[in-house]
């Protein structure tokens, strides 16, 4: 009987945390959703900026892991 009782509180302070986060949850998905369409946006007005920049980057990732080994 008590391990029910333990179990049912369980439960219901989980069920709480669900409806206490789930908001939260919520705007950061549509926070989220709505970088990645501005992003999507741009590399399609950009694509050529976007690829330089890439290139970019992996020339300087390179070269910080190069400099790491030696």
């Amino acid at each position: 009987m008590e391990s029910s009782r333990l179990e049912d509180t369980a439960e219901d302070t989980a069920n709480d945390l669900v409806d206490r986060i789930r908001p939260t949850l919520d705007d950061v998905k549509d926070r989220l959703k709505s970088v990645n369409d501005r992003v999507s946006a741009f590399v399609r007005e950009h694509p050529a900026a976007c690829v330089v920049g890439a290139v970019a980057l992996g020339y300087l990732a390179a070269r910080l892991a190069r400099r790491e080994r030696s």
